[in-house]
């Protein structure tokens, strides 16, 4: 059971957009932030500041004027210097090198700002000391917005948090359905009583919405799997009779065309024997039967192989038995001989008379390939599909649905099934088991 607030985050969820939402909207608080320090900052250093020690010089020398005498500023942070016609022997060297009214300066392993101006014959330096102006920018401009700073990050996380307590529920929901079991029992088994929340309406009602809904999944397949193993139990009993009266007729001495005819009948009934089965094991619960004892698949195989070539008698197969390997292996007989028996009819039942069937063991690896028509790309594409058939208007009789159950069983047991195939020259299947012990090798011994 899902516990309340314990989400995993993962990549496109709804916690990790809003996540991505918090970091970003934090990312461009910062950013406004920083702006506006350094903005600030700026403010005091090429407003504030200027105007101060323009004020300063139209102070000087106005008093200047009244009073030849008149001091020039020295104070903890105004530092000024005076120099007449041209002589800067009494002024830092620095100061020669001044070119703009209101700039920078390297002095003393500082960088002041220096405001220069003249009257007549006179030049009045005004020196700011730089540290002054880091503190003044950090007491006037980055302090209080720091404190913006932290102001609005307080009502932002408050925002997340109730953001994401408000997403949490939904995003149960989501946990719950994705780990849920399409089947009857995984369905009934979904409650999400624990989920819900004293208040929110909206996901409340959309709850009791998957409930009802999850309810009617449950009976819609409660009823196809009802209907699939009731058809099919039914059908069986009336298709057993004609195998046996077909078995009997085939023992009776009879003309060429009722021969014919029991012989054009026979693979028909083994091809409805065959259809039957399939509903059958798809309306069974996904239990796999495997074998506590180890299989020899050498042996297995090719007494599936040689039975299903049976059933197209008197068509012209031969078996080209071919393995590499002496293998073994724990896994369920029935659904092994499923697969290739469906795989043994497909090529027969796409190849041209003399057909030759050709099947080998390689390590893991079952091959079975034909000498049939062959393949498109297109058709290659599709074959696993249920109801599909290559040559739908072509002689060959079928329902479409051997592929699917053969890829619905290696899906069921870990297998792989892949097909090659090459219009005109053939279809060649893999079939790729797990847990699989070779025993021997063609190579070293004749198997």
């Amino acid at each position: 059971m899902i516990k309340s607030g314990k989400i995993k985050a993962g990549k496109g969820s709804m916690i990790s957009r809003l996540n991505k939402v918090f970091i970003i909207q934090l990312v461009f608080i910062s950013i406004a932030t920083v702006g506006g320090v350094i903005g600030a900052a700026k403010v005091v250093e090429d407003v504030l500041i200027k105007e101060a020690l323009i004020g300063e010089a139209e102070f000087y020398w106005s008093h200047k004027a009244k009073d030849a005498a008149f001091p020039l500023p020295k104070t903890m942070n105004l530092t000024g210097y005076m120099v007449t016609d041209g002589d800067y022997s009494q002024v830092p060297e620095v100061l020669r090198s001044v070119e703009k009214p209101y700039q920078r300066i390297d002095l003393n392993n500082k960088r002041p700002i220096v405001y220069e101006t003249r009257k007549d014959n006179h030049q009045l330096f005004l020196i700011f000391e730089e540290a002054q102006v880091s503190k003044l920018a950090l007491y006037f401009g980055i302090t209080p917005l720091i404190i913006v700073l932290l102001i609005v990050y307080l009502p932002a996380f408050v925002s997340y948090v109730f953001s994401k307590r408000a997403f949490s529920p939904v995003l149960q929901l989501v946990n719950r359905l994705e780990h849920a079991k399409i089947s009857k029992s995984g369905l009934d088994d979904m409650k999400f009583d624990d989920i819900k929340q004293i208040g929110n309406v909206d996901v409340n009602t959309l709850i009791d919405s998957f409930e009802a809904f999850s309810k009617r999944i449950s009976q819609m397949i409660n009823r196809e799997r009802n209907f699939s193993r009731y058809a099919s139990h039914e059908l069986r009993t009336p298709l057993t009779v004609l195998r046996g009266s077909m078995s009997l007729l085939k023992r009776q001495d009879l003309d060429e065309k009722s021969a014919q005819l029991v012989n054009r009948m026979q693979p028909m009934i083994e091809e409805m024997q065959a259809l039957i089965e399939a509903l059958l094991m798809m309306s069974r619960d996904e239990v796999i039967d495997i074998s506590d004892e180890p299989v020899l698949i050498n042996d297995l195989l090719k007494s599936t192989v040689e039975d299903t070539i049976a059933l197209f008698c008197p068509r012209e197969i031969g078996l080209n038995w071919k393995p590499e390997h002496l293998i073994q292996g724990h896994l369920p007989e029935q659904l092994f001989s499923i697969v290739v028996s469906n795989l043994v009819r497909n090529a027969v039942i796409y190849s041209a008379d003399p057909a030759e069937i050709t099947v080998r063991i390689n390590g893991r690896n079952i091959i079975i390939e034909d000498n049939g028509r062959g393949m498109s790309r297109e058709q290659l594409d599709r074959i696993m599909e249920p109801f599909y058939r290559a040559d739908e208007h072509g002689s060959e009789k079928g329902f479409g649905l051997g592929l699917s159950i053969v890829d619905m069983v290696c899906k069921q047991c870990g297998w792989e099934i892949r097909f090659e195939s090459v219009l005109k020259q053939g279809t060649r299947a893999i079939l790729t088991l797990e847990d699989i012990d070779i025993l021997a090798s063609a190579r070293k011994e004749q198997l």
